[in-house]
């Protein structure tokens, strides 16, 4: 499979593995196309989130769908090689279970509790998420490196896994190290983070929030931007904010406006770096700063 190197590795990894299933998790709020376009005569799919097929719900959902082998090629496989590195809309899972216990295995984790008891969905599917929770070592798009779960932790999410492959937001597949295979659990309440966690992933949503923002009130700003490249700008964007003390999202969306009006003189000019200065010191807020800029 020229054409697919990733496909070529899953193949490899396949044929010195043959008891091992094949499954994908697939976001079809990511992606319209999915579950069908991987779903096989014969093959498995259900809502994680447990909605009927078709439903509203399920249209913007999560689903497990069964995969042949890897090793045997074919049309799902290729759909996922071709957009699988354009967008976060698919992972890669196997596993010794059948499809009903791991699919209940995976439902679990679809919700979890907040240090107050409040349980809400849980999107551990979406690669930028999982690759922070488990501080995927190898891959450089995360905004917060992680592991934001801790070993007891991580033993609920590889629950009953043998392996886990997911493409980053430039397109590079990492291979989670599942190095030990861990029994199924089942859990009586969803898991429970702590409020450090919770800060941890709320952060890493921060530049995906400020993207959006920048693009919704000023798209302009943008278009000498690839779209492939923009996250990434903003996240390192945001490292110039973070380090002036800017915390609240108007502070930071307006930051990183900033940086794209003035360009390469952001970072170069005297008189911009004192006034950002100021702000890191505490005498004048960020809008105030705005007004004073040359």
């Amino acid at each position: 499979m020229e054409k697919y190197p990733h496909l070529d590795a899953l193949a490899t990894v396949a044929s010195n593995h043959p008891q091992w299933n094949w499954y994908a998790i697939a976001d079809s709020a990511q992606e319209k196309d999915l579950p069908g376009a991987l779903t096989a005569v014969g093959g498995e799919v259900r809502c994680l989130l447990g909605a009927t097929q078709g439903s509203p719900l399920a249209e913007n959902s999560p689903h497990l769908v069964s995969l042949p082998s890897p090793a045997r090629g074919g049309s799902a496989w290729e759909w996922i090689a071709r957009m699988g590195v354009r967008k976060p809309c698919v992972t890669v899972v196997a596993s010794k279970l059948e499809f009903g216990s791991l699919f209940e295995q995976l439902k679990q984790l679809t919700e979890i509790r907040l240090p107050d008891d409040t349980e809400m969905f849980f999107a551990f599917w979406d690669p930028a998420i999982l690759g922070t929770l488990i501080g995927q070592p190898d891959d450089s798009t995360l905004y917060v490196k992680g592991p934001v779960f801790d070993n007891e932790q991580l033993a609920l999410l590889y629950g009953g896994l043998s392996g886990w492959w997911y493409w980053d937001r430039d397109g590079e597949m990492h291979t989670i190290a599942i190095e030990v295979e861990t029994p199924t659990i089942h859990m009586s309440k969803p898991l429970k983070l702590r409020q450090p966690q919770v800060d941890e992933l709320v952060d890493a949503s921060t530049p995906d929030h400020v993207l959006y923002y920048v693009d919704l009130n000023q798209p302009h700003l943008l278009r000498d931007i690839r779209p492939q490249a923009r996250y990434g700008y903003v996240a390192r964007a945001l490292l110039g904010a973070r380090d002036i003390g800017l915390e609240t999202m108007k502070d930071l969306v307006n930051y990183v406006s900033m940086t794209l009006i003035y360009g390469k003189r952001w970072n170069e000019d005297s008189v911009i770096a004192g006034v950002l200065a100021r702000v890191k010191n505490g005498e004048i807020r960020f809008s105030e700063a705005m007004e004073s800029l040359p």
